[in-house]
């Protein structure tokens, strides 16, 4: 079981007078693994490659065309298919410098987590302390540079290689979710996560 946590966080502290406990909790917008197309592929990249496709198969013809004494590589119509498509590589490559990946996704409800349960849509709660081998896996975050050589790929991402999994009566659960900045994963790693691990039964 996958999901998809697009993170957007908010902080709430929650203070109980009689027992003197500070809470925090994180909430974030749930993104369900399911993509909106089969392959996961951006703008940028349909422009970049249907360039790069383009110009493969015009180098094609002219060979073709040569073998038949025929140059079309001096016509008019020719040079500007060509320019058009070199237009297209380059439109790829710029837009890729600055597009997220990870775009087709959907979104749906949202996830809560504090040091002691961690909850979905406010139905579903799972106690920390039933938790068994627990585990996080949290670096990255929106906007980290990525692909910094551009083939037409994004090269920012959209903050979603984060993970959390661990049993839970007798299953296994595993949630993936969206930093939505460096502070925000921060917020996290450096806050929250400890408690959740030292609140778990049991723990790799």
């Amino acid at each position: 079981m996958v999901i998809l946590l697009y993170f957007h966080k908010i902080r709430r502290t929650s203070h109980s007078a009689a027992l003197g406990i500070n809470m925090q909790k994180l909430s974030y917008e749930l993104v369900l693994d399911q993509k909106k197309s089969k392959y996961d592929i951006g703008l940028s990249q349909k422009f970049y490659w249907t360039g790069i496709a383009g110009i493969g198969i015009l180098l094609i013809l002219i060979k073709i065309f040569e073998s038949y004494d025929i140059n079309i590589g001096d016509t008019e119509l020719f040079n500007y298919v060509l320019v058009g498509l070199f237009i297209c590589v380059g439109i790829g490559w710029l837009y890729g410098l600055f597009a997220y990946n990870g775009q087709n996704r959907t979104i749906r409800g949202f996830i809560t987590f504090d040091e002691n349960e961690i909850t979905i849509n406010h139905s579903k709660k799972f106690q920390v302390a039933d938790m068994t081998n627990i585990e996080f896996n949290v670096y990255d975050f929106k906007g980290r540079g990525i692909n910094f050589y551009s083939d037409g790929d994004a090269n920012r991402s959209y903050g979603g290689n984060n993970f959390i999994s661990f049993d839970y009566q007798n299953k296994r659960y595993k949630f993936q979710f969206v930093a939505d900045s460096k502070k925000h994963k921060d917020l996290l790693t450096k806050e929250l996560m400890g408690k959740i691990r030292s609140n778990a039964r049991k723990k790799y």
